[in-house]
């Protein structure tokens, strides 16, 4: 009998420490866009080569992905854009989850035109100054308007449009023509920049558009909660974080520190993506490209032993 109670005694002590172990593989949340699967991937061979760790990179939309982080099911997102989150600051305050870093906070967004067209018409700066130059802009299904291309109809940014048209009497002068999507809206974009011709729309940043185009961004007024309802004003940055589960710190403090310098720009991203979108690449490519090419930033995100691995890795792809 004493000797079934110890084997019974060893086999508990070993499913409860298995048990307090953090799993060896880090399980990272991936939205349905380029920005944040390029991350990933950076983050990814960060991890793996340098801190000797496994990564799976799971999609998940914000939701399901604020809700997994919550259960542990999800480890790390690299990009959780707070304020698409109703409940992020209740969120971080409980500690459901943790903000280890913010990723960027420059991502504008606006009405934008080619900087070629604004060297030939300095006057042409801010969206009221839209109503002196809509003959630039004839609308290719004809009639006397110009015309200011938009996103998908059902975004929010769309929506905003919508009402900022009016708001600014520009509908006397355009047509707001919404994009079905994002592709069809950057190729009006790709077709006019490729003759030099005149184009007005929405874009934002950081996308592969913004980095492989020399654009400018339409002077607005400053951003008020109150203006915006209404269709004035700019549009707000947004911090764009990178977060983890509540046990993530405890389970892997190294690569916790890592992820806490971990800090980018909009300008710096859609750079990569128009790498991507110029040489036909995924996002493993472009995040060995980012790391080739710009180790006077991430040297500084990593211990002395993980960079070296690092280094070792990515001169041998």
């Amino acid at each position: 009998m004493k000797k079934i109670l110890l084997f019974l005694l060893t086999v508990f002590a070993v499913f409860t420490f298995t048990a307090c172990v953090p799993e060896e593989t880090i399980k990272v949340g991936e939205g349905s866009w380029a920005s944040n699967a390029f991350h990933d991937q950076v983050a990814k061979l960060i991890i793996e080569e340098g801190y000797g760790v496994d990564v799976n990179v799971v999609p998940a939309d914000t939701s399901v992905m604020v809700t997994a982080l919550k259960t542990n099911d999800v480890n790390l997102t690299m990009e959780l854009w707070s304020d698409n989150v109703p409940t992020y600051k209740d969120d971080i305050a409980a500690g459901e989850y943790v903000k280890a870093s913010t990723n960027f906070d420059d991502n504008l967004q606006g009405i934008y035109i080619p900087a070629y067209l604004q060297e030939e018409y300095p006057g042409l700066q801010t969206v009221e100054d839209l109503k002196d130059y809509a003959h630039l802009f004839p609308n290719p299904e004809g009639g006397d308007k110009g015309i200011i291309y938009g996103g998908p109809t059902g975004w929010s940014a769309t929506a905003f449009l919508n009402n900022k048209i009016p708001a600014y009497g520009l509908d006397e002068f355009y047509t707001f023509k919404t994009a079905d999507s994002t592709a069809a809206l950057n190729s009006t974009l790709a077709s006019a920049y490729a003759s030099e011709d005149p184009w007005v729309g929405y874009n934002w940043e950081p996308t592969w558009a913004m980095g492989l185009y020399d654009m400018v961004l339409l002077e607005d007024t400053p951003y008020n909660e109150a203006d915006f309802a209404e269709g004035i004003g700019a549009f707000p940055t947004v911090d764009v974080n990178v977060v983890v589960d509540s046990e993530f710190e405890e389970n892997y403090p190294e690569i916790f520190e890592f992820l806490t310098h971990y800090e980018t720009t909009s300008d710096i991203t859609s750079s990569a993506l128009a790498y991507m979108e110029e040489n036909d690449l995924k996002a493993e490519d472009a995040a060995v490209w980012f790391l080739q090419n710009n180790e006077d930033i991430w040297a500084e995100w990593v211990t002395d032993d993980a960079y070296d691995n690092i280094i070792d890795a990515i001169n041998s792809k």
